[in-house]
């Protein structure tokens, strides 16, 4: 059952500069994804490992044929670790007479409204009613709990700055008391959560 939309943002790439190295693009790329990963959405500032610059046709695929595609920022993306990982070299089309950023295996997350293809289920998960999506899911391990874990801490990082919000427009003595303490346990209750998926993100199976 479709119980949310999978993001609130839109990619649109901005960068206008060529760099010879593709890790010269990461500020480029955190703008343009909205430091978000561009395949399971998750926000960078929820993790303490970097994320990964990667290359959506894959370098194994490109390499010899059209080297070009190393540093071609129309085939960079941005990246979260497990994404990528899960991701690796897989790759499926024509390098040699497209000229397209295409790997038929994926979604172009920048052509493509991931809206469309992915949502979230009343469980929390990333879920999908379309064919490649439902492959995607199974190669990039959308699946895993840690994306579960993720949507929720955002949801308590969310409502708790909204009660501190309340809170500090509140006028009535009385209110402003129950705000504060509201907002004080949901912030406890985000910490808890935050180091959980850590835990969680930490684990090769989750």
């Amino acid at each position: 059952m479709k119980y949310e939309k999978f993001k609130d943002h839109v990619i649109k790439r901005t960068c206008q500069e060529s760099f010879d190295k593709p890790r010269k693009y990461k500020p480029y790329l955190q703008k343009d994804f909205h430091r978000r990963c561009c395949y399971c959405n998750m926000p960078e500032d929820l993790l303490t490992v970097p994320y990964h610059v990667e290359h959506f046709i894959p370098e194994n695929a490109f390499k010899g044929i059209k080297d070009s595609l190393m540093t071609d920022y129309k085939n960079l993306m941005w990246s979260c670790p497990k994404c990528n990982l899960s991701k690796g070299e897989k790759f499926s089309g024509d390098i040699r007479h497209n000229n397209k950023i295409e790997n038929k295996l994926f979604y172009n997350p920048v052509e493509t409204d991931y809206n469309n293809i992915f949502y979230r289920n009343e469980l929390g998960g990333i879920d999908s009613d379309d064919p490649k999506g439902r492959e995607m899911i199974k190669i990039l391990k959308l699946y895993r709990p840690v994306h579960n874990f993720a949507l929720l801490y955002e949801r308590y990082e969310k409502l708790a700055v909204k009660l501190e919000q309340q809170q500090k427009e509140e006028t009535d003595p009385e209110r402003k008391r129950m705000l504060e303490s509201a907002a004080g346990k949901v912030a406890m209750k985000c910490v808890k959560i935050g180091i959980a998926f850590r835990a969680v993100y930490r684990d090769s199976k989750c």
